[in-house]
């Protein structure tokens, strides 16, 4: 029997759309923690199918992308999943077609859906056509990778005290 995924990050965006590349950004740096038990994907395009077979098998799924919302560039905004779907969200509050939250209830629908879901959402500043991050985004950006990796050790620590039956 396949053993299911503990984890699995998924960071949206676009490279070229300066601080909306920022959820690929962060995926792209987690990659080395990733294993057996773990998955860091960038995924350029938010499809909600896509969606669905990114975090397929994962307990905890992260989704980080870059979101406008009325706070200073670079806030690191957390919603559980949960909440995401409770919605109502604006469509503002997503640079892609579909909200977040719109997405979200969409994979929902299509398939199994992660134990536990947060969505992280780093307030952008820039999302005109280049590449970089404003400086606000990128340190933001920074700080969000060490907290996901201290998270990432504490679940690989526990997971070694317990290991699954």
């Amino acid at each position: 029997m396949k053993r299911a995924r503990r984890w699995v990050l998924i960071g949206l965006g676009h490279p070229m759309r300066r601080d909306d590349g920022v959820g690929l950004w962060v995926a792209a740096q987690l990659r080395a923690w990733s294993g057996p038990d773990g998955a860091a994907i960038p995924l350029g395009v938010p499809d909600p199918m896509a969606l669905a077979q990114a975090w397929a098998g994962a307990e905890i799924a992260w989704i980080v992308d870059a979101v406008a919302a009325s706070a200073p560039p670079g806030t690191l905004l957390r919603i559980r999943g949960d909440r995401l779907l409770e919605g109502p969200f604006p469509q503002s509050f997503s640079t892609h077609g579909l909200s977040a939250g719109e997405a979200l209830a969409l994979a929902r629908t299509m398939g199994a859906f992660p134990r536990r879901m947060v969505l992280y959402g780093i307030v952008g500043e820039d999302f005109g056509y280049g590449e970089g991050f404003s400086p606000a985004v990128e340190a933001s950006a920074r700080r969000l990778v060490r907290r996901l990796e201290r998270t990432i050790a504490r679940l690989d620590k526990i997971h070694d005290k317990f290991p699954p039956g």
